[in-house]
């Protein structure tokens, strides 16, 4: 009896240190303002840390599910990072002389990891898994060079712990506010924390990076999943503590 009540405390110290997922349901579901079956993905909220106010390689993306009053209840990509940056293109018509018109910046952010968790208004069961890149496209409107407006387009692609592969993608982004404008602004609670390259929280002195908002969303889980291995067993444990 002593042997099996270390192993049940075991276990049940072992479930609750850690997020238990499901499986993932293969198909298609979107936010509210895409038409389809599976509705019910959660908008979200984005930052991009950075290693000054303005500039500063490496950028680290975090994206964070929102309902309005909780991050990342449903879903979260975080640790993607930018080593490199690509020049930006200028829109016709941009006037250098004022720095005022269009300014199209291209990111690509390698690795990171993302989870989706159970919700049963969606129904995509639930997972983890590592990302392999995501891409974000800005489009910023300059004003004598003081961005007045930003919106921004982004996918990613992933694969689950059981073998799932995985497409994210986000439209319809707005950015609300940057380190760089004046007054050099605070990131609010309520948006993804800045991490630092390491995917650890940045600490107080590199607080500078970009946030927005998510308005758009379509995931993509695919039918071409592996059995799933699990990492432990009731047999494994019982060894273990014999």
């Amino acid at each position: 009896m002593k042997r099996i009540a270390i192993v049940l405390m075991v276990l049940a110290l072992t479930l609750s240190a850690m997020t238990v997922f499901a499986d993932p349901n293969p198909g298609t579901y979107t936010s509210a303002l895409r038409p389809g079956a599976h509705q019910g993905v959660q908008l979200g909220h984005i930052s991009v840390s950075r290693q000054y106010p303005n500039s500063g390689n490496p950028k680290i993306f975090h994206g964070q599910s929102w309902n309005g009053t909780v991050l990342g209840t449903q879903w979260e990509f975080r640790c993607g990072v930018q080593t490199t940056d690509t020049p930006p293109t200028f829109g016709p018509g941009f006037n250098f002389g004022t720095m005022t018109g269009y300014v199209t910046y291209n990111q690509i952010f390698n690795g990171g990891t993302f989870s989706l968790y159970a919700d049963p208004v969606v129904g995509w069961g639930s997972g983890a898994g590592t990302l392999n890149t995501t891409s974000v496209t800005t489009q910023v409107y300059l004003m004598n060079n003081i961005p007045v407006s930003s919106s921004f387009t982004g996918v990613t692609t992933g694969q689950f712990e059981n073998g799932c592969t995985m497409t994210f993608a986000m439209g319809n982004g707005y950015g609300q506010g940057e380190t760089s404008d004046p007054s050099y602004l605070t990131k609010p609670a309520t948006y993804p924390a800045f991490l630092a390259a390491n995917c650890s929280p940045a600490d107080a002195s590199h607080q500078f990076g970009v946030w927005g908002d998510v308005n758009d969303i379509i995931i993509d889980i695919n039918a071409d999943c592996a059995t799933p291995t699990q990492p432990s067993t009731w047999g494994k444990l019982k060894t273990l503590y014999r």
